[in-house]
């Protein structure tokens, strides 16, 4: 009776197993949810930044090109733009998107090689846009999503590293491995810790007429243009944001933002290294796919689309004044 119980047990594990993998159809161990979470985030990104050239971009390649592309659906864009709905999702987009590359450092102990190409990135973003801003003001990116996000998955995996040097000298006992499980949750509790500093000392939520708004209290120091710069890569600074925004046209400081990232890991320790991990696998389906193959190319689609809406944009802009 013993061994038939036990049989009984491995039987149902393995039909587990095997649903699971029949789910999956992937020969990664990939979670779909992510993917198709990421994937949202990215296409509702975009969209954002389309509106936004419509609004910001559009005239001035009209202006340029002597044609009218989209000119009745700038007062629509701003419109959107400036849109209470739209500012409340976006802010729920990002923190979203943040979270989930919180999650995916979990899912990897090579985090350190993810923030090389991020890193290098980042770079080339702030090479390339630095160029462009001589012909097209306000195009320089001089820390934006991809260089706190390089900075976030670099803080994570010192920090995760940290971790695993500790687990090393604690062995391998069962009360050892206990308290790394429970050292796995660092990174997590310092972007609490630095979530917690921001809105205790440097920032302040507001929810005003139904928009959430986040007010810097940070200091800006009076007459020191590069220290107020160097200070807003870290923090948003009081009464300096839009210069900087002037200077970095896509910013991201790394508080609150890096914090996020590093608050996503314990969300990715609770779920994903624990049975509850597969919980939505049976929901995987051909009905997610084109969404997923987004979300798992997120960061690629993310840079291209940043150059590839202004010139398609510019193309039918010249191909309307050539053939009409």
């Amino acid at each position: 009776m013993y061994l038939n119980g036990i049989n009984a047990e491995r039987a149902r594990a393995q039909d587990y197993k095997t649903m699971v993998g029949r789910f999956s159809r992937r020969k990664r161990d990939r979670f779909w949810e992510i993917d198709f979470l990421r994937g949202i985030c990215v296409l509702l990104m975009v969209f954002d930044h389309f509106m936004y050239c419509l609004w910001d971009l559009m005239p001035e390649i009209n202006e340029m090109l002597g044609t009218s592309l989209f000119a009745d659906w700038r007062n629509l864009a701003i419109d959107y733009w400036l849109w209470g709905v739209r500012i409340n999702v976006r802010v729920v987009v990002i923190l979203t998107f943040f979270l989930l590359c919180g999650i995916s450092c979990t899912l990897t102990r090579g985090n350190f090689k993810r923030f090389i190409p991020l890193a290098l990135v980042a770079a080339g973003i702030s090479a390339v846009t630095s160029i462009v801003n001589s012909f097209i003001p306000n195009t320089h990116v001089r820390f934006g999503v991809i260089h706190m996000l390089a900075c976030g998955v670099f803080a994570y995996a010192v920090l995760d590293e940290a971790v695993s040097a500790v687990a090393d000298v604690l062995g391998k006992g069962e009360k050892a491995q206990k308290i790394v499980r429970i050292l796995r949750y660092f990174p997590a509790l310092v972007g609490a810790g630095l979530l917690i500093f921001l809105f205790t000392e440097c920032a302040d939520l507001s929810f005003e007429n139904g928009v959430i708004e986040l007010i810097p209290l940070f200091p800006q120091v009076a007459g020191n243009a590069e220290l107020n710069n160097f200070h807003s890569i870290f923090v948003y600074v009081q009464g300096y944001v839009d210069d900087f925004e002037q200077i970095s046209a896509d910013y991201f400081p790394l508080l609150p933002y890096a914090a996020v990232v590093l608050l996503g890991g314990g969300f990715g320790r609770l779920i994903y290294h624990t049975s509850a991990k597969y919980s939505f696998a049976p929901l995987d389906g051909a009905w997610n796919r084109g969404i997923c193959t987004i979300g798992r190319h997120a960061a690629v689609i993310y840079v291209a689309h940043m150059v590839v809406i202004p010139v398609l944009l510019g193309l039918f802009a010249l191909l309307t004044k050539l053939i009409l």
